[in-house]
């Protein structure tokens, strides 16, 4: 009788969290760049966009994030 294999263990969710922890530090890399400029901003992720930046209420800037990993940096 052939045996069953199970799917469970082939499909990872670290690429995802990958990318969701890029988000993060592209979105406190850019917070303390608009820090310099002294105005209130309000941060948010995954709302509007990946990355959301709002004054006084508004969306002020939208960025959408994109992780790559090369190949040769994939754990064998």
């Amino acid at each position: 009788m052939p045996q069953k294999t199970s799917s469970i263990g082939q499909f990872s969710a670290a690429d995802s969290a990958l990318g969701y922890l890029y988000q993060v530090q592209v979105a406190l890399l850019w917070s303390l760049r608009r820090l310099r400029t002294g105005e209130d901003i309000a941060v948010s992720l995954e709302t509007l966009d990946d990355v959301a930046f709002e004054s006084a209420g508004r969306p002020d800037e939208l960025l959408q994030t994109k992780h790559h990993q090369s190949p040769s940096s994939q754990p064998g």
